[in-house]
């Protein structure tokens, strides 16, 4: 005995289901995602339907998407900045509370050592509005080598995802008002199948609409930390000066001759070993 499908009280007929069906797939034609649409997943529909049978809704539902645009560019900045400090560990500690002041967070923090010095690298990340004040205030740990600020447009990115992913939710909700209007279990095999991929794509296009919303509001900055170098009193000019070099290069000159002798007596007494007995034949044979 074959199982009895409940039907809604209101059903829509088979080929009104179908139009709406493939209405739902003309929508996203907009969204440019290549993906197939309602009428292909469900083949055995009618599709014989003529674009002045769409409903006037979906056209201004269109129309409304593609027409909202962003209020303000969407541009990614970051930072870095390289500076020379009296403490590396001191100013690394001020890099991290000065971030923490300003609502910002540490992404990763590294402090090397070499033997004699110790260097750090920071990056940190700060709400964009304050990225310049914040590299302002990095000048007073010490003495800046160089700063460069980068800055990336991607507001073409973000109005193309905004308006993909509305085109996706409106689809969304249609296919789920056809879902509560199936008639058969071919009509709803079908609409489930193809919400289930317009919900994987809108999931996508929302993190990656996240994702660079995080990048425009959040800048990063990269903190290099290094100690400062200072001049040694040998390379002050004047007559002392000169005397101590000269004297430096003295001793360099003697432990230089006390070296090439050290590395020249060995052989010389294996030259005296074998060239003096042959010296001492040969005078003897004169005589």
């Amino acid at each position: 005995m074959k199982p009895k499908i409940a039907r809604p009280s209101k059903a829509l007929p088979s080929g009104l289901f179908a139009i709406g069906l493939l209405v739902t797939g003309l929508l996203l034609g907009a969204c440019g995602s290549g993906s197939p649409t309602a009428a292909e997943v469900a083949p055995g529909m009618a599709t014989g339907v003529s674009t002045d049978a769409l409903p006037a809704e979906a056209a201004v539902s269109e129309t409304k998407i593609n027409s909202d645009p962003i209020s303000s560019p969407q541009v990614i900045r970051s930072a870095y900045v390289d500076i020379r400090v009296a403490d590396v560990a001191d100013a690394t500690a001020q890099v991290v509370a000065a971030t923490a002041s300003r609502a910002g967070t540490i992404d990763s923090q590294n402090i090397n050592s070499d033997g004699t010095s110790s260097y750090a690298n920071i990056v940190a990340r700060v709400p964009a509005d304050t990225l310049d004040a914040f590299v302002a205030d990095l000048g007073d740990l010490g003495t800046v080598i160089s700063v460069s600020i980068n800055a990336q447009d991607v507001t073409t990115q973000v109005v193309d995802l905004d308006a993909r992913i509305g085109v996706l939710q409106t689809s969304i909700d249609r296919l789920k008002s056809l879902q509560a209007q199936a008639t058969s279990v071919t009509d709803l095999v079908a609409v489930e199948a193809e919400l289930a991929n317009r919900q994987g794509e809108l999931d996508s296009l929302t993190a990656q609409r996240s994702y660079l919303g995080q990048q425009v509001s959040m800048s990063t900055i990269t903190v290099s930390l290094s100690p400062i170098t200072e001049l040694t009193s040998s390379t002050a000019p004047g007559f002392l000066a000169g005397l101590q070099n000269g004297w430096s290069a003295f001793l360099a000159l003697v432990a230089f001759v006390i070296t090439s002798a050290g590395f020249l007596i060995p052989f010389v007494i294996i030259g005296a070993v074998i060239v003096v007995p042959v010296i001492l034949v040969v005078l003897k044979r004169k005589k």
